[in-house]
């Protein structure tokens, strides 16, 4: 589970901003929270951020994706001499080239992790990883390396901590070296960085992984369940498997097929392949009157389409008890749809696992629903330099049965676009 995530000097955002998951002393929905039962932290399942467009809110999933691609890649795909791509801000030449830093909290079996790095273009400038087993600090690693490169490592890593520093290079991650080489105590830590985190920046590969899952008779029923608990009028799932060759034209049949046997010839677990063929799922709806009709995808609506490509995610979510991070969540959704996807995360029976869910949006519907508690809002706001900033709702302290929704739009609380009146703009024109 998250606990927070802190960072600087990426994209829009110039100075150290803080995202926490750790829940503040309000009364409202508190059985929702994860943890307790002798936890150190109460912490939130969800966290949803506003603001205007080009304000910063799909930058703070950048930075949380840059940290998991980072400990996931360094090591096996950054080119050795290739410095590191690092998108930090650019509206001035001195954080153009100061470095940027990077620290994620987060529990892991019950154990408290906190790691972080400071880079720059060209190499790893700092790295540390400290655990909390039995809520008490222990320092398994630090990293400098200026004014000279050094690492020190605790007695409580045990492990070739060694050998596996002479194999970090200057602009890789010694955690993603020590993951990729198999170090025991790191892989729990590395699994939830790299593996743990899923981002939905946008709708590609959706239907691959909700196809997928429907395979699996447990996940199916899942999946259904969640569908018709949303009123959508499907009573029943099945997926076909429509053959598409016939649509072919001769030379795309002889590209597929040549393809097709390329794949086989690299397979060696007897897998078979037919590409030729296409899963597309199939809803069963049925009216008041008994009557019943299976309609393909290209009938139902785009919502509907949208709801059920975005269960897949969610699903494995719950699943494994991940974050789930997913950029403009209302894409497509009916509001009561978005508050749907809210409460499965605030429900601690159906998501036993405790997985968060981390998602910008611009619904308001969302602030007057009762599924999200004031800590969950967040913001982002530029300011007259052009540098994005992140605050929580709570900070502002509205009241408690406060209408956030209309406080929002009329401006109380920031992050909303500046529009200029119709006067304005004709007198600019003039």
């Amino acid at each position: 589970m998250l606990i927070r995530f802190t960072f600087e000097n990426f994209l829009s955002f110039k100075e150290k901003q803080e995202l926490t998951l750790v829940a503040s002393p309000l009364t409202e929905l508190k059985d929702s929270l994860l943890g307790g039962n002798g936890s150190e932290y109460h912490l939130l399942p969800s966290a949803g951020i506003y603001g205007a467009n080009a304000s910063g809110k799909t930058n703070v999933l950048k930075a949380l994706r840059f940290v998991s691609t980072a400990v996931m890649r360094s090591y096996r795909n950054w080119e050795p001499e290739g410095g590191i791509d690092r998108p930090a801000f650019l509206l001035d030449d001195e954080s153009r080239n100061n470095p940027s830093s990077f620290e994620i909290e987060f529990i892991v079996a019950e154990v408290r992790y906190r790691y972080g790095f400071v880079l720059d273009s060209y190499r790893i400038l700092e790295e540390w990883l400290y655990a909390y087993p039995s809520g008490k600090q222990q320092t398994w690693f630090t990293r400098a390396e200026v004014p000279s490169r050094r690492f020190t490592f605790s007695r409580n890593l045990s492990g070739e901590n060694r050998a596996i520093e002479n194999l970090t290079r200057k602009n890789s991650l010694f955690l993603s070296t020590a993951a990729q080489n198999n170090h025991q105590l790191i892989l729990p830590v590395y699994n939830f960085l790299a593996r743990g985190m899923k981002f939905l920046m946008n709708r590609q590969g959706l239907p691959g992984t909700t196809l997928r899952l429907c395979e699996d008779e447990s996940h199916k029923d899942l999946l259904l369940k969640l569908l018709t608990s949303a009123d959508l009028g499907i009573t029943g799932l099945r997926l076909d498997r429509a053959i598409v060759e016939e649509q072919m034209t001769e030379p795309v049949r002889k590209f597929v097929l040549d393809f097709e046997n390329l794949l086989k010839e690299h397979v060696t677990k007897g897998e078979a392949f037919d590409i030729k063929k296409v899963t597309k799922p199939l809803f069963l709806h049925r009216s008041q009157s008994g009557a019943s009709a299976e309609l393909a995808e290209e009938y139902e609506s785009a919502g509907t389409m949208a709801y059920f490509w975005l269960l897949g995610p969610i699903v494995r979510a719950i699943d494994s008890g991940g974050v789930l991070c997913v950029d403009e969540l209302d894409s497509s959704l009916h509001p009561l749809l978005a508050i749907n996807v809210l409460r499965l995360f605030s429900d601690r029976g159906r998501n036993p696992r405790g997985a968060q869910l981390l998602f910008t949006t611009h619904n308001t519907n969302l602030l007057s629903s009762s599924a999200l508690r004031r800590d969950q809002v967040w913001f982002t706001e530029k300011d007259p330099e052009g540098a994005s900033h992140l605050y929580p709702l709570s900070d502002i302290r509205p009241r408690k049965n406060e209408n956030l929704a209309r406080g929002y739009l009329q401006g109380r609380y920031g992050a909303i676009p500046f529009l200029e009146s119709d006067a304005a703009l004709l007198s600019k024109g003039d």
